[in-house]
C-alpha cells in the first residue's frame, strides 16, 4: 500500500486568498466602526474611510458619501478599495471613479467567507 505524504506546514497553512480577504474584512469592521462614529456626530456629506483592498499594509484614505457606503455595504462581498488595488486573481471591479473603486470577491472561498463574516447580514 502506497501512503501519501503531504508536509505538515503545507496541510496547515491557510490559502493566500482566505489571507488576503481576512485583511479585507478587518478593514471593512474598521470602517463599520468611522460608520458609527460618524452617527455619533452626525453626518457628513463625505466621509473618509480606510481603503478596504488585501494588503495589509494599506492604509490609503477613500472618501465615500453615506449612500455609496450603504450601498456597498448590502452585500456582503462587496469591498471598497483605493482606485487600482484590486487583486485581479480574486477581484472583479463593479465600478470606479476618481475617489474610489467598488469591487466584489470572485466565486469561491473568499466570497464565502466574506458573505459569512458580513457584520450586517
Amino acid at each position: 500500500m502506497i501512503l501519501s505524504c503531504r508536509p505538515l506546514e503545507a496541510a496547515t497553512m491557510p490559502d493566500w486568498r482566505v489571507l488576503e480577504v481576512e485583511n479585507e474584512l478587518r478593514f471593512r469592521d474598521a470602517n463599520e466602526a468611522i460608520e458609527m462614529a460618524s452617527d455619533e456626530r452626525g453626518h457628513q456629506a463625505m466621509e473618509v474611510y480606510i481603503c478596504e483592498c488585501s494588503d495589509a499594509g494599506c492604509t490609503a484614505p477613500i472618501s465615500l458619501t453615506r449612500i455609496e457606503y450603504e450601498g456597498i455595504r448590502a452585500h456582503g462581498s462587496w469591498f471598497a478599495i483605493a482606485t487600482d488595488h484590486e487583486n485581479p486573481e480574486i477581484d472583479h471591479v463593479l465600478e470606479e471613479n476618481f475617489r474610489f473603486s467598488t469591487i466584489a470577491k470572485l466565486p469561491g472561498h473568499p466570497a464565502r467567507l466574506a458573505e459569512y463574516k458580513n457584520p450586517r447580514r
